[in-house]
């Protein structure tokens, strides 16, 4: 794949906290460097060279490079991709933040309905998120 200046988020489209993230980031892409997409969509899931299990356990992101990091690696990528929140990024690349941030990422994929401001799971076919409706 030739290199872009995109990252290309695979996140699940149907995930009510993935969706409520979205919301959080997309205010500071003003670059417009980020796409989001949906790795239910059949197409969209050929694109990866990953399992739908794999996918479903952490967010994958294709770097404009075409190399793939998934969990807090991703977080780390994606946070770079917005001037405004490098800094962010930078500090959490740092031991002992670095050394703690993939089993962090681990506990808040596996908590991501139970936090305080979180949405609650989606159990329909149409989910609301603050500030987004999608189907």
């Amino acid at each position: 794949m030739p290199p872009t200046s995109t990252y290309d988020i695979f996140m699940d489209g149907s995930c009510s906290f993935c969706k409520w993230t979205r919301t959080k980031v997309e205010p500071y892409d003003s670059g417009s460097r980020l796409r989001f997409l949906d790795y239910n969509d059949p197409s969209v899931a050929a694109q990866a060279p990953f399992s739908r299990g794999d996918l479903d356990l952490a967010m994958h992101v294709r770097m404009p490079d075409g190399k793939w990091v998934k969990g807090f690696e991703a977080w780390l990528a994606l946070l770079s991709a917005l001037p405004k929140l490098a800094w962010i990024g930078r500090i959490a690349g740092l031991p002992p933040l670095r050394w703690f941030g993939p089993s962090f990422y681990g506990f808040i994929a596996r908590h991501r309905y139970s936090l305080p401001g979180a949405p609650p799971r989606c159990e329909s076919d149409t989910c609301v998120v603050p500030g987004r409706t999608t189907k």
